[in-house]
Formats: C-alpha cells, sequence, structure tokens
C-alpha cells in the first residue's frame, strides 16, 4: 500500500507538472510545433493535438500542420475518422523530400495520400479509400519510394470490408448506465460465470482504475477500486476473470514488456497479483489470458519465438500443484502470419471468440470465433460480421454463455469519443424448416487461394444463411457448375 501510495504522489505531481505546461499560454508558431513534436514522440497523442491544433487555427491553409494534426488523430482510437478533413488539406501540397522535424517545412510528406486512405477506411468509405490509394500507387513519386505491398494490403482489406459490411448481421447494442460507464474510458468488462460481479478499467484523471462492480436486484453497484489490492499503480489490466469469480487475470503494461498475472480472492479482499510461471510468462510479450469454466485451461497471447506470427494464441493445462505446464500454439487454422489477441472460451468450452488481424478482416483487428469440433480440431474462423465488427481495431469481446452474446467496448461518434461498455446480443439465426430448400453447405466458411511465386491471395467467404459465395477480389465472377 506504501509504494502504491508512493508512485501516485509522484504521478500526481507529474502530471500536474504536465498541465502546467497546458496553462502557459504559448504562442510562438515554432514553440508550438516544437511541444507539439515532443508529445507525439512521448505517445502522447491528446497533448500533440493541443499544439498542432493551434498552429492549424493560425495557419489554416499550411501542409505540413495539418499534415501533423491529422496524423495525430489516427493514433487517437476512435478518433481516426477526424483526421480526414486535415489529410484532405495535407496533400494539396506534399513533396518526397520531407523533413519530417522541420518547423520550417511547408509541405506533407507525399504518403499523405496513403494515411488519407486508412483515415476513409476507419470511416467506412471504402470507395473513398480505394479511390486515393490509386493515386497514390500510380503518382510519379510512388515508384522506387514506397512499398506496394504495403498498399495491396489496405486495398484488399477494403474490398474484403466491403463483402463483410453488405451481409450485415442482426446484432443489438446495449449501453451500460452509470456507474459502470462514465464520461471517461470504460473498457476490459470481464464478468464470473453466473454474470453478477463485472471487473473493468475506467481511465481517471491520474491513472487507470480497476473497477469491481456487483449486479444486484438487476442494477450494477458503483465500483470498488482494486489497484491497492493488487499492487497496481495503473499499469494492470483485466483480461478475464474465473467462472467462481475468485481468480482475476491481467496484463501488466511495463516499458518494453507486457507480462500476466493473477490475484485471488480471500475472505474479503484482493492478493497482490503475482506473474504467471515462465511457461507462460517470456522475454516476449504476452498480452492476454482467459480461463476455461473448469479454471483447468488457460488460453493466452504470447510473441515468442516458434509462432505462427508475431502474437499467437496458447494454450496450457493446470497441473496437480496448480501452476501451469506448457505453452502449446494452437496451430495455424487459428494462428496467422498476422497478430492474434484477447482469446476467449464460451461456458461449454466449445466456441473460441479472439481478435485477429489476419484471417477474413475488414482492416485491423476484427472478432471472429472458431467451433471445436468433436476430434478436438478448431474449425476455420470465422468473422463474427458488421456492425459488431468495423474498419477500425474491434477486441475485447467477453462471451456471456455459449453463443453470440458479449461485453464490449465501442466508441459512440454521437457522443463525447471515448470507450464504453455494451452489452451486445446476435439473436440465433432462424431455423430453416426441413420442407424448404436446403443451402449447399451446412456451415459458413472461408476459402483461401495462395500463390506462392507471387504471394497473391484470393478469399472466398460462404455464407450458410445466404446460400452465397463471395469473392475478396471484385473483378473475379464465380461460377458454381452444379452439374447434370
Amino acid at each position: 500500500m506504501k509504494g502504491y501510495a508512493r508512485n501516485l504522489v509522484i504521478s500526481t505531481v507529474l502530471i500536474l507538472s504536465n498541465h502546467a505546461l497546458f496553462a502557459q499560454a504559448v504562442t510562438d508558431p515554432e514553440e508550438l510545433f516544437s511541444e507539439g513534436e515532443y508529445f507525439f514522440l512521448s505517445e502522447e497523442y491528446e497533448e500533440a493535438r493541443y499544439y498542432y491544433l493551434q498552429l492549424v487555427e493560425a495557419f489554416p491553409d499550411h501542409a505540413n500542420f495539418n499534415w501533423k494534426v491529422g496524423n495525430t488523430y489516427l493514433q487517437i482510437p476512435g478518433q481516426e475518422f477526424l483526421a480526414i478533413p486535415y489529410f484532405e488539406k495535407a496533400i494539396t501540397k506534399t513533396s518526397i523530400k520531407y523533413k519530417k522535424r522541420k518547423f520550417k517545412e511547408k509541405n506533407a510528406p507525399h504518403h499523405a495520400y496513403f494515411r488519407l486512405g486508412n483515415a476513409y477506411r476507419y470511416n467506412n468509405e471504402l470507395e473513398k479509400a480505394l479511390e486515393i490509394y490509386d493515386i497514390f500507387v500510380n503518382s510519379k513519386d510512388f515508384e522506387g519510394n514506397y512499398n506496394l505491398r504495403i498498399v495491396e494490403t489496405e486495398i484488399a482489406s477494403c474490398n474484403r470490408a466491403k463483402i463483410i459490411r453488405d451481409d450485415p448481421v442482426n446484432a443489438s447494442f446495449t449501453k451500460l448506465e452509470d456507474p459502470v460507464n462514465t464520461s471517461s474510458d470504460n473498457t476490459n468488462a470481464v464478468t464470473s460465470g453466473d454474470g453478477n460481479t463485472m471487473v473493468f478499467v475506467t481511465e481517471l484523471k491520474f491513472y487507470d482504475a480497476i473497477h469491481l462492480s456487483k449486479k444486484i436486484d438487476g442494477k450494477w453497484t458503483p465500483p470498488e477500486v482494486l489497484n491497492p489490492q493488487v499492487g497496481s499503480d495503473g499499469d494492470f489490466y483485466p483480461t478475464s476473470l474465473s467462472y467462481d469469480g475468485k481468480e482475476l487475470y491481467m496484463v501488466r503494461h511495463t516499458t518494453g514488456n507486457d507480462d500476466l498475472y493473477v490475484s485471488t480472492l480471500g475472505e474479503s479482499f484482493w492478493s497482490k497479483a503475482i506473474p504467471l510461471n515462465t511457461y507462460i510468462n517470456t522475454r516476449a510479450n504476452e498480452t492476454h489470458a482467459s480461463l476455461s469454466k473448469d479454471g483447468n485451461t488457460l488460453y493466452f497471447t504470447s510473441a515468442r519465438r516458434g509462432g505462427t506470427g508475431n502474437l499467437d494464441i496458447y494454450r496450457s493445462e493446470r497441473k496437480p500443484g496448480g501452476d501451469w505446464g506448457e505453452a502449446v500454439n494452437l496451430g495455424p487454422v487459428i494462428n496467422t502470419p498476422e497478430d492474434e489477441d484477447a482469446p476467449f472460451l464460451t461456458i461449454d468450452g466449445n466456441r473460441l471468440i479472439f481478435c485477429s488481424k489476419g484471417h477474413f478482416n475488414m482492416g485491423g483487428y476484427d472478432i471472429f470465433y472458431s467451433d471445436l469440433e468433436t476430434n478436438g480440431e478448431w474449425t476455420d474462423p470465422v468473422n463474427i460480421g458488421y456492425p459488431i465488427n468495423t474498419t477500425g481495431d474491434d477486441l475485447f469481446f467477453y462471451p456471456i454463455g455459449n453463443r453470440f452474446q458479449g461485453y464490449m467496448a465501442k466508441v459512440d461518434r454521437d457522443g463525447p469519443l471515448t470507450y464504453d461498455i455494451y452489452l451486445v446480443e446476435i439473436p440465433d439465426q432462424e431455423v430453416i424448416p426441413p420442407d424448404t430448400d436446403l443451402p449447399v453447405f451446412n456451415r459458413d466458411f472461408i476459402i483461401k487461394l495462395y500463390r506462392p511465386e507471387t504471394g497473391d491471395t484470393l478469399f472466398l467467404q460462404y455464407n450458410k444463411e445466404k446460400d452465397v459465395i463471395k469473392s475478396s477480389d471484385p473483378s473475379y465472377r464465380i461460377i458454381i457448375d452444379e452439374g447434370k
């Protein structure tokens, strides 16, 4: 407790010092630029935006200043779409010889076109994104200076997003009320198996608070702050809560490394969080952990060597003494050369819900599900669908029960642009009566066609409900020869 209080005091002093910087009336443009650059390089993007916006207010047509604001918005989750008008001004004057940290630079970098395309994609303006990517690729300064494969990846994301967006799922979103959601960011909601205990994170003025709330008579109680009990200085974030509500798994974010910790509930208080063993934590990043209902299987993510990509999903079995055993990679059906994160099991243990930058996604992280077959193998992951998934990063879908119901955090663009926790529900799919025509296949699936010589990839996605197959590349026509 003393360590927590001491660090909190130090943090408070530092933050107050930063607020003092804001209080000072900085009017010199070069000083505004310098302050903006300092905060941007420190990844303090909202502070950087504060200074850059003052420059744009004074010089509204300055390409470089508009670039700075747009590029800063692109780093703030949930606010990426606000970059669009600034990038649109930035591309009016670009240079391949851009000097990125020079106050006297008046041009924007030529890849402002690429960033504008990304902002359009985040805003679900896919046709505009494809148009601007095409302008960028065919510009005279592109060849020899930029990587075509990176742009092609974004183009493929837009084409996949159009397919997924055109087949929306019937999802409902119910925003949780006070005291769970506040005017700040509220994320990482996890619950006990009975649904009556919720742990989540709220961004407070001086630190990120781990909150615990109980559901009593259908209402959530005012949250209890767990930071002092688990020993968090604002660097712990919940990843799961055991079915019985007595084990809280968390990730600790430190400079250069993320590790997984666990705290257990005693008679009245939570224990100091302790790191998981070296089968789980390594020198690489471990970002997420969750438990099966019986508490004997841990699913977690790690960037350790030997994986399929960077972040992969692993599982570990609890040994008789209670500690965790060797980690086993879930394999290439689940893991891709991209990142996978935030795995959760449904209560029956038969469905894995996770997020991935790979598979058939709309761009960034999307949420997927895979079912466990009777032979112990996982089925090909299926995109959970739009509008649960968007063209931005969508992750941390905490399932309730056995199918499509769960908690996740989303930004309400009609509000203060902060993350709120929602209950997401997808009604059970309609059962096709036996006297009607049956679909060709009995479940959704994705076919990936890969050409090793060129690295080209084509996805074919089958939708059982609509009995249709769509291609990720609209230039291909799909003709099914039914045979006679």
